[in-house]
């Protein structure tokens, strides 16, 4: 028997290619995430899935609603401009929305105009192209992690600890806790790294716009940007992207094996001129 429509399932992605040559830097992707929310919000007359409030203005729990993630050409993933746009969301698109994201083919970006061409509606299986929606056991930060939470000090000054040795509190900490609360397993392996591989330089997460224009949510703890490898007991699907700006493109990550970058040490060792020495943290299994 054929579904009817009211039955049918919802998509929960659409994605985007970016036209024309004022395409920002990934590094510049937050500001066109927010003008890109925007945009989707005027088209929608403020539909939650991207306002991420109900109707009486009260934010929606879960993180159900849209993110926006840009992401480089998938071919070419030391590409440096935005080539793509995928817009998530797990609780899906309805009609309304559908028409939103058709509906949008123009925004403008920090260089100039820029021209959207949807590519597709669907299940982030279908679109198998993108690194931000593959299945990998390990995953690694293509944009900065920014934590939500403040490490925890004792009234002497000494760093509290969880039961694994955690600072509570720290980067390590907060994602751990944030990956969980997203629904995706507890990580066995955790490796900072210090940034990522854009055309044919490392990026460090300081290079990265990272804090939001305007608009509410959770806030970023202390500004300080991290990245991450880690590695699921079993595989998971994308897309992986948690905290501070994560509805933003911030906090995303991708199979670590498209996206190579030394460790944190490993920089600093070669002598990398931007690297931060407090941000030099040893491999942590679990």
């Amino acid at each position: 028997m054929a579904r009817s429509e009211g039955m049918a399932v919802r998509p929960t992605v659409a994605r985007f290619a970016l036209l024309g040559t004022a395409a920002p830097k990934l590094t510049e992707g937050l500001l066109l995430a927010e003008r890109i929310h925007a945009a989707l919000v005027s088209l929608s007359d403020g539909a939650p899935v991207f306002t991420g409030c109900d109707a009486q203005k009260r934010p929606l729990s879960g993180h159900g609603h849209a993110h926006i993630l840009c992401e480089s050409c998938p071919s070419e993933p030391e590409q440096e401009q935005i080539t793509h746009v995928t817009v998530y969301a797990r609780m899906g698109f309805g009609l309304q929305e559908q028409a939103a994201l058709q509906s949008l083919s123009r925004v403008w970006g920090p260089a100039g105009s820029l021209s959207l061409a949807l590519q597709g509606l669907g299940q982030a299986e279908d679109f198998r192209s993108s690194p931000l929606l593959a299945r990998s056991r390990t995953w690694i930060s293509r944009t900065p992690f920014l934590s939500t939470r403040h490490p925890k000090v004792t009234r002497a000054g000494v760093a509290k600890r969880d039961e694994s040795g955690l600072q509570i509190g720290s980067a390590e900490h907060d994602l751990l806790r944030l990956l969980v609360e997203a629904g995706l397993p507890r990580p066995v392996l955790v490796e900072r790294v210090a940034g990522t591989q854009l055309g044919e330089r490392e990026v460090l997460w300081e290079s990265f716009l990272c804090r939001r224009s305007e608009g509410g949510g959770k806030r970023a703890a202390c500004g300080k940007a991290s990245g991450f490898r880690v590695q699921f007991p079993e595989e998971v699907q994308g897309p992986v992207a948690v905290g501070y700006g994560a509805h933003f493109g911030m906090g995303g990550f991708v199979p670590c094996a498209r996206f190579l970058i030394a460790s944190d040490k490993e920089i600093y060792e070669r002598g990398c001129d931007n690297f931060s020495s407090n941000c030099e943290i040893p491999r942590i299994g679990y």
